[in-house]
């Protein structure tokens, strides 16, 4: 997002995926001037509370392996947004959250069939389980096509285009897209010159 950033506890979210907006609450990755979200535990708590519907405990070690699930899944499918092949290690490291997170898991069986049960979003642990298992569920079913990185100058955010013919090209039209069509009509202006 390439604006002003909004509140902790009014998170944008554009991704589609709950591991997608994760890994925007860290704007212009690898950027001039990337821009913190979740900067220290209780703005990411807030953010979880956002998401997740309940606001989780989260200490500072919480905070830590959190904040490097996101590098890793930002590594991952940032790679997959821009069909390049992702970094062993980080393919690696989200294999270990995923196998953690899914010995977790409990099936539940009714009548109606089957479903697994993950547990609430009380803490950290919790939390990158839950993120983990949604970057699975991303990359197993989702259309790898789909998943891109924002077009806007300097944003990098990822989402999954759920758009009919999947044209989708910005973050947010009102903002990246707009900044975008802006600054192309100005350098046209100026080759005209």
């Amino acid at each position: 997002m390439s604006s002003e950033q909004p509140s902790p506890s009014e998170p944008q979210l554009v991704g589609g995926f709950a591991c997608l907006d994760f890994c925007n609450t860290l704007s212009g990755w690898g950027g001039p001037g990337p821009r913190e979200r979740a900067g220290d535990p209780a703005a990411l708590a807030a953010w979880c509370g956002h998401v997740f519907g309940q606001t989780p405990r989260i200490d500072q070690e919480d905070w830590s392996r959190l904040i490097r699930l996101r590098e890793v899944l930002h590594a991952v499918l940032d790679a997959v947004a821009v069909q390049a092949e992702p970094p062993a290690e980080a393919v690696a490291e989200l294999q270990q959250e995923v196998a953690e997170a899914a010995s977790l898991r409990r099936l539940t069986v009714t009548a109606a069939g089957g479903t697994w049960q993950d547990a609430p979003p009380v803490d950290g642990a919790a939390v990158r389980h839950r993120l983990a298992m949604d970057a699975l569920d991303l990359l197993l079913r989702g259309e790898p096509g789909r998943l891109k990185r924002c077009a806007g100058h300097d944003c990098a955010w990822l989402f999954y285009d759920r758009s009919k013919n999947a044209s989708r090209r910005w973050c947010l039209m009102a903002d990246c897209g707009t900044a975008d069509k802006v600054r192309r009509f100005r350098q046209r202006q100026r080759s005209e010159a």
